[in-house]
């Protein structure tokens, strides 16, 4: 048996005016922090990941964005 469902979003009922802006699933933001001398990464998905070395901190940049 095939069962269809579709899901309703807010633009195609009636009544309603405009539509939701969705944000990127996933940016990652990078820093530096001083203090700790280590590279910070957050993603907007809640990922963190830090680290004293540069070419890692690019390595799971490259690697996250792939795997999302």
């Amino acid at each position: 048996m095939n069962l269809i469902f579709r899901s309703r979003s807010r633009s195609n009922q009636p009544g309603t005016v405009g539509s939701v802006i969705a944000r990127p699933r996933h940016r990652v933001e990078s820093g530096f922090s001083v203090g700790q001398c280590r590279f910070t990464l957050d993603c907007t998905c809640g990922a963190h990941h830090d680290t004293p070395f540069i070419d890692e901190a690019l390595t799971w940049r490259e690697q996250h964005l792939q795997q999302a």
